[in-house]
């Protein structure tokens, strides 16, 4: 396969599906820093979200049968990786999470705060849905493919989960507004 081109991702899943693993090689290298920063997000811990997100292409490999030509690719692997997460959870015993890096420019130490506010206050299902919407933006229908709920459900989980963290923030830096979550796309906070 030619790599100078870029074909877009419905061509390149076909020839995947054929069994190409050029074609596959290919998107894998697309979106795997977005899986990986998915999967940081969640676990908390680099050397296992490496790990997730390894087990997330070899299992989207195995299940390339299974994925739908005519729907995005994005939203089906976080499916797959969230299943992976969900599954490392209940066999692993869960380590204290590491400290962010604040050395970066972006994003902000409030933006920090508030995203580990998140972590802490927010199921594990409830972040998927911010992290998804927000730093992925992806909009509500496929954050509610993604997390097998209905578009409605996780309207209502968000707003919910703005405004806990709303409140919390407030609590913990007694300002009147929270900044906004971050639209970070492709780096943990």
């Amino acid at each position: 396969m030619d790599t100078t081109e870029c074909p877009d991702d419905c061509t390149l899943a076909r020839l995947a599906r054929g069994g190409s693993s050029a074609a596959f090689g290919i998107l894998v290298r697309r979106y795997h820093a977005r899986v990986f920063a998915f999967l940081l997000a969640l676990t908390k811990h680099r050397q296992d979200a490496e790990d997730l997100t390894q087990e997330t292409f070899m299992r989207a490999w195995d299940k390339f049968h299974r994925y739908d030509l005519n729907q995005p690719l994005l939203p089906w692997l976080f499916t797959l990786a969230r299943r992976q997460s969900i599954a490392a959870l209940r066999r692993l015993k869960p380590l204290p999470p590491e400290l962010p890096d604040t050395s970066a420019a972006e994003p902000t130490h409030a933006a920090l705060r508030l995203w580990d506010l998140a972590r802490k206050d927010l199921s594990p299902e409830t972040y998927s849905a911010l992290w998804l919407h927000y730093c992925e933006e992806l909009p509500l229908k496929q954050v509610a493919t993604i997390l097998g709920k209905r578009e409605g459900a996780v309207k209502v989980m968000l707003h919910r989960a703005r405004q806990t963290l709303a409140e919390r923030f407030r609590g913990s830096e007694r300002i009147e507004q929270p900044p906004p979550l971050p639209q970070v796309q492709g780096t943990p906070p």
